[in-house]
Parts: structure tokens; C-alpha cells; sequence
């Protein structure tokens, strides 16, 4: 299939994802849809395509189709548009994953809560807790729930509606099933291990020399492989002094391959390789002016 074909089939998808669920449309006065929501449904139209191998897109044209379909879309030709069975099956399968994701998320950042000694519960509460440092956590959470690569566009929609809708006191009300309370424990072990993980990003990355070359490469360059590789490096220094399981230095490397992926697939204009420098030097100062290693609300979130 062609770019062309491709292309004109997403502008079709989109056009039928926002009115089959009926979302407001960005050009209507105080719409709460943006253009930048209609890129994110646009890209989980392509993510979803590539997952079942309906599809196969370079890294590079995802940015393309994404803003040919915005620029296609027609604001006054939603109530009018016909859709084909095909398509409105589709759209009906990209949501429901968007909300199994959405949903896995909630009920592991649920679970995750949950698993807090009662003797720090005492002091939990809503004025704790800081939005960057939720959604810092909720990124952590996604690699654990979906193998699946996804894009900035699609993590940041994921990430705000997972923190609209996390509600403290409903959360430590609620039942979570097994699968969401061993995903939680998974969590914990990773957040504990969060100076590894500043440490390896640094190491996949280098200087900010090398995090240009490796920007001028596709995003497929960092992989699991490639990632697991530095970790190994780094277990093998002595000077590190740190033993971990294997399923610990699995965890760590689906992390780091998922989050600096994640940052690298922003959308055209991208952010320029010193910014993305900047902004992991500034994560990795955040992390070191909190070391401390017991799991206590406060620092709860403050892992990246």
C-alpha cells in the first residue's frame, strides 16, 4: 500500500472515528478538542494498523500522514460523511484499544496506591500529589501494559486522560484484579531502581554530540537489543556495585527503549537534539535531588 493510499485512508478513518463517538469538533467555539487531539487519534489510527500488520510505515512518513489527515479534515463534513463498513470497524477497534490501554493504566496506577503501607496512607492526599510527577509515574506504567510502540502523540493523550480521571478516594476503594496488582509490583521494583535507569539513559545517549548523530538516525536505531547492550556494560563495571535479576534488567530495558522513543517520536517541528538534551539532563537533576530510596507518598512520583 502507498503513502497516497494510506494517506487518503486515515484522512477517511478520522474523519469517521470523530463521528461515530460523536467529539466535538475543533473548529466549534469552545470546543474542548484540539488539532493536537486529532493528531493523536490520527496516529493510534496508524499505531493500531501497524500492531495488526495492516499496515508497515517508516518512522519518518508517520509525521507526514498524520498532517496530511489534519489538513484533509473538514469540520462542516462530519454530520454528511459516509462511512464504509471497513472503516467504521476500524475506528470501533482503535478505540476499544484505546480504552483496554486507558483502562490498564487507571487500575495499575490503582493497584499501585494501593500497595502503600497503611502507616503512609495516613497522610495521603489530593494536595500531595503533583500532575508532572502522576504523569511521570503513568509513563512508567505504559511499557508494562502495551509491548506496543507507541507515539508521543498517542502517550500524552493517554497520559491526560488517565490522570483526568484518577480519583484518590475512589482508588483506594476499589477492587483491582491480580494481573493489575502484579503489574503494580513490577512498578515498584522499577521506580526503586531509578538511578539505574537515569544512569543508563545517559549511557545509551552519551554526550550531547552523540545524541545529535543518533537523532539523525531512525528511531529504530534504539532498540532492546542496543539498550540491553548498555545495561550489560553497566553491570559489568565494578565500580557500579549493583546486582539485579534478569526480570529486573528486562524491566529496565523496556523503560528506557520505551521512553527515549517516546521523546524522539514528537511531532514536526521537533524538538532539536540540544533540547532533548536539556530536557533529559533536567530529568536526571530532578531524580538525583531526590534519592531517597524508601517508598513513601511524597516522593512517590518523583521517579522518571
Amino acid at each position: 500500500m502507498n503513502d497516497t493510499t494510506t494517506g487518503q485512508e486515515l484522512s477517511a478513518s478520522l474523519m469517521a472515528y470523530v463521528k461515530h463517538f460523536k467529539l466535538p469538533i475543533p473548529s466549534q467555539i469552545q470546543s474542548p478538542n484540539s488539532p493536537e487531539q486529532l493528531e493523536a487519534i490520527a496516529s493510534s489510527i496508524l499505531t493500531f494498523q501497524q500492531k495488526q500488520g495492516m499496515i508497515a510505515i517508516a518512522p519518518a512518513q508517520f509525521d507526514h500522514l498524520i498532517q496530511q489527515a489534519i489538513e484533509q479534515f473538514s469540520a462542516e463534513n462530519v454530520e454528511t460523511a459516509i462511512v464504509d463498513p471497513t472503516t467504521q470497524a476500524l475506528v470501533q477497534d482503535v478505540h476499544q484499544w484505546q480504552q483496554t490501554l486507558e483502562n490498564q493504566v487507571l487500575d495499575t496506577l490503582t493497584a499501585y496506591v494501593q500497595m502503600l503501607p497503611s502507616g503512609q496512607l495516613e497522610n495521603l492526599s489530593l494536595e500531595n500529589l503533583s500532575l508532572q510527577d502522576l504523569s511521570k509515574t503513568i509513563l512508567s506504567i505504559v511499557p508494562l501494559v502495551d509491548n506496543g510502540q507507541l507515539r508521543k502523540l498517542e502517550v500524552d493523550s493517554l497520559i491526560q486522560s488517565v490522570t483526568s480521571k484518577f480519583n484518590l478516594k475512589t482508588a483506594m476503594e476499589q477492587l483491582v484484579g491480580s494481573e493489575s496488582l502484579a503489574i503494580a509490583q513490577q512498578l515498584s521494583k522499577s521506580l526503586q531502581l531509578g538511578d539505574l535507569e537515569t544512569l543508563l539513559k545517559e549511557t545509551v545517549l552519551g554526550n550531547s554530540q552523540s545524541l545529535v548523530d543518533q537523532l539523525n538516525q531512525p528511531i529504530e536505531n534504539i532498540t532492546e537489543d542496543f539498550v540491553n547492550s548498555k545495561l550489560a556494560e553497566l553491570l559489568g563495571n565494578n565500580a557500579l556495585q549493583m546486582d539485579i535479576d534478569v526480570d529486573a534488567q528486562q524491566m529496565m530495558v523496556k523503560q528506557v527503549t520505551f521512553k527515549l522513543n517516546v521523546i524522539q517520536s514528537s511531532p514536526t517541528p521537533t524538538k532539536s537534539a540540544e533540547e532533548i538534551a536539556a530536557q533529559i539532563d533536567n530529568e536526571t537533576k530532578d531524580f538525583l535531588a531526590d534519592r531517597n530510596t524508601n517508598l513513601d507518598f511524597s516522593n512517590l512520583f518523583n521517579r522518571s
